[in-house]
């Protein structure tokens, strides 16, 4: 989200700086581990889908820009029982929002992927705008072209407090002291210690992906296979084709680990770690044949109270806005919320239909 930000604050010409404690695509946050789904039919809420249509049409801008392959467009299947919150809720999506989609059985979902073992009461949407972003190379493309329109950079560097005044706000890092007339904060795992003076709690999750090697690993290409979301009784679960040497990428996505501050975060393999995903492989994806753990990363899922984005300013403090609380579902809206940050941080309001989604909604209660 701060990449994103960068960058659309520079192509404004605004005279912006980008400050940041870790390195450029680093694996300290939420937003590393190769590959995120991006999507277009949203179960968690249908107001997503115009910020959604909004972020595919930056995302194409931003790799032609680029040059980078940023988005691969190979479909994705959502599975689940029908009285699941996930069916459920594309369904409700779908009521509202013109998308292409074609809605399968467990059966029909073989016919067409023989690789999935879906439970036979299951119901399937297959979103043929689905599929994947390559992360890192996502967040290196924001930076590169926020640097070649005039940002600046300070990586390395670490935020030690800031103060905002009607003058402005000042900045002071463990390096430089810098002034400006707005702060946009995108803090990541790190938000709620600011959110959370405000009454805002955000909980820090720990959340591990998993990589695969196998026989039949030729099945699960990006030509022959989807991204996927399955939603079975014991968990959600998520993952891709193979996109490199590492393997077949899994990952459980509903249960929580909570972790008491960031830095706190255990990144070694936990025992608790596999178990559910070793079930969920051997039961969907009989086909992979006894896979071999070849490789794994932690990250942290920074959760708002009602899983939703939490933007805007802060409390009797208009030149600070924050961008947080992404849920785990946040990495495809980087770009339009790289705009919406920057509309608030220049103008301090946005066009961008983000009701449901201000701070202020913590605030009123």
């Amino acid at each position: 989200m701060g990449s994103a930000t960068l960058r659309s604050l520079a192509l404004r010409g605004a005279n912006v700086c980008g400050v940041e404690q870790f390195g450029a695509a680093h694996d300290q946050g939420s937003s590393h581990g190769e590959t995120r789904i991006i999507r277009k039919a949203y179960f968690e809420h249908p107001d997503y889908v115009p910020l959604l249509n909004r972020s595919f049409e930056l995302w194409r801008e931003i790799a032609d820009e680029s040059g980078r392959q940023l988005q691969i467009t190979n479909g994705l299947v959502v599975s689940g029982d029908p009285s699941s919150a996930t069916i459920q809720g594309l369904q409700r999506c779908y009521a509202e929002h013109a998308l292409p989609h074609e809605r399968w059985t467990a059966e029909e979902t073989r016919k067409h992927f023989p690789q999935f073992h879906l439970p036979g009461g299951h119901s399937v949407f297959f979103d043929p705008d689905g599929g994947y972003l390559m992360v890192e190379e996502c967040v290196k493309a924001n930076l590169s072209s926020a640097l070649h329109h005039g940002a600046t950079l300070y990586f390395g560097e670490q935020v030690l407090s800031w103060h905002a005044d009607t003058s402005g706000v000042s900045v002071q890092t463990d390096q430089r002291e810098l002034q400006a007339k707005a702060l946009v904060l995108t803090a990541g795992a790190w938000a709620g210690r600011v959110l959370s003076e405000y009454g805002i709690p955000l909980e820090i999750w720990r959340k591990v992906l998993v990589w695969y090697r196998g026989n039949g690993l030729e099945a699960f290409s990006p030509q022959a296979f989807p991204t996927y979301f399955i939603e079975l009784d014991y968990g959600g679960f998520y993952g891709f084709p193979v996109v490199s040497e590492a393997g077949f990428k899994a990952a459980e996505h509903f249960e929580p680990d909570i972790v008491a501050q960031p830095e706190a975060l255990q990144r070694q393999l936990l025992p608790r770690d596999e178990p559910r995903l070793q079930r969920f492989l051997t039961e969907i994806f009989p086909a992979l044949r006894k896979p071999k753990r070849s490789a794994f990363k932690v990250c942290m899922y920074t959760k708002s109270p009602d899983d939703h984005f939490v933007l805007g300013a802060l409390p009797e403090t208009p030149s600070v806005i924050v961008g947080a609380g992404f849920s785990g579902h946040g990495f495809k809206f980087a770009p339009v919320i790289g705009e919406i940050l920057a509309d608030l941080a220049l103008d301090g309001q946005t066009s961008h239909p983000i009701d449901f989604l201000k701070l202020e909604r913590f605030l009123n209660n």
